[in-house]
This record gives structure tokens, C-alpha cells and sequence, in this order.
């Protein structure tokens, strides 16, 4: 069985001591390596090639949104599960919307955790349950267009961007050209007056288009 390697990237050494012990009891996840700081972390990830990078947000010597931005653009395969202490809207967004698979509240049980990195390996999304609540009814509330406006290939389109196909994997599914997927993106975004994917899936969230499982499972 091949493991899931993953890099913690923590700087308080009890926690990160916390975190490596607890993941090393599952199985299928082997800990590769440890990052204490900030400053070398390109080079470590670059060096050890994990599947998932566990990245604390608060790590001091970089900016997190900037990171995890550069890391994406380097090495597209991987999966970085962001841990933070904030539960605010824009935070959250904002590090989804630069190509995080993950955002874990620090304080989320430690279970959550070991489901957190296998569901970001498959290369599939994951929220915290309460960070989740908070986005969607955001959503709810800052968008009022009716869900209704949607046709029923512009649904499927958004549902399977909810469980994380990109464009041409939506095309491949439903027997489309890429280009073809693009306009119905952009359609979805237009009528539901939204601007990003993270956006058109939380409306949907809050609109029970779909579901959290959608994105997870």
C-alpha cells in the first residue's frame, strides 16, 4: 500500500510534536518531514515531493496566501490542508481561491485531522465542519439569485466543479469539448453573480444544490 507522505509545517515544536505522533498511528500516512521555518519551506517541499502539506497559516517568515500560491504554481500535484485559528469568511476564501485543497480550525477534533488528509490526497476538497457553516450562510446572504435560472447541463456542470473536476475532466464526464465546459462556467458564474468556483459551490451549498458530501466523499 503506498502512504500518503506528508510535510508538517508548523513552528511551535510541541504542537508539531503532537501532530507527527498522531498521524504516524494511521497506517496509510507516513510524516516525510518538518518544517519549523517558514523560510525553507519551498526547498523542503521541492526536495521531499509529499502528497499533502499540512501548513500552518500563522507560521511566521511568510505570508500564507502568497505560499500557498507559489507552492501550487510549482508543484500543481500538491495537496496543501491549511491549519488555522481563524473562522472568517474572507480568510478561508481567500486561501481556497489560491489553490488550497483544505482549511482545518485548529481546534477541530483530532479525527477530523486524519479524515482531513485523505480526503485532500484523493485530490478532493475539505472544509471544517464549522468553517463550512459560516461560508455558506455568507453565501446565502450575499447572493439572492435564484438558483432556478440554472438549465439542468448547467447543474451537472456545477456539481461536479463541487466535488473538485477540473474543466477537462468535466468534459471527459459528460462527453464535452474543454472550451465547451469553459462557456458553461462562465455562464454558471454570470447567472448566479459570482466570480470565482469557490463562490458558484458555497451558493450551491447554501441553495442545497448540493451537499458537503458532495465535496468530500
Amino acid at each position: 500500500m503506498n502512504k500518503i507522505r506528508v510535510v508538517l509545517a508548523e513552528d511551535h515544536h510541541v504542537v508539531r510534536g503532537a501532530l507527527a505522533a498522531l498521524l504516524a498511528k494511521e497506517p496509510d500516512i507516513a510524516v516525510v518531514g518538518e518544517v519549523a521555518d517558514a523560510t525553507v519551506l519551498l526547498n523542503v517541499v521541492k526536495a521531499l515531493k509529499p502528497d499533502v502539506l499540512l501548513l500552518d497559516a500563522h507560521m511566521p517568515g511568510h505570508r500564507v496566501l502568497e505560499t500557498v500560491q507559489t507552492l501550487r504554481n510549482r508543484h500543481p500535484e500538491l495537496q496543501i490542508l491549511v491549519l488555522s485559528a481563524y473562522r472568517r469568511r474572507e480568510y478561508a476564501i481567500g486561501l481556497l481561491e489560491v489553490g488550497a485543497a483544505g482549511y482545518l480550525l485548529k481546534d477541530d477534533p483530532q479525527e477530523t485531522l486524519i479524515q482531513a488528509v485523505r480526503i485532500v490526497a484523493r485530490g478532493q476538497q475539505w472544509f471544517s465542519p464549522r468553517v463550512m457553516e459560516i461560508l455558506i450562510k455568507s453565501a446565502s446572504e450575499r447572493n439572492q439569485q435564484p438558483i432556478s435560472e440554472l438549465t439542468k447541463r448547467e447543474i451537472e456542470v456545477l456539481r461536479l466543479i463541487a466535488s473538485g473536476y477540473k474543466n477537462a475532466e468535466i468534459g471527459a464526464k459528460l462527453t464535452l469539448t474543454e472550451q465547451t465546459v469553459k462557456n458553461y462556467v462562465r455562464r454558471i458564474f454570470r447567472k448566479l453573480d459570482v466570480e470565482t468556483r469557490v463562490e458558484a459551490v458555497l451558493y450551491a451549498l447554501s441553495q442545497n444544490l448540493v451537499s458537503p458530501e458532495d465535496l468530500q466523499d
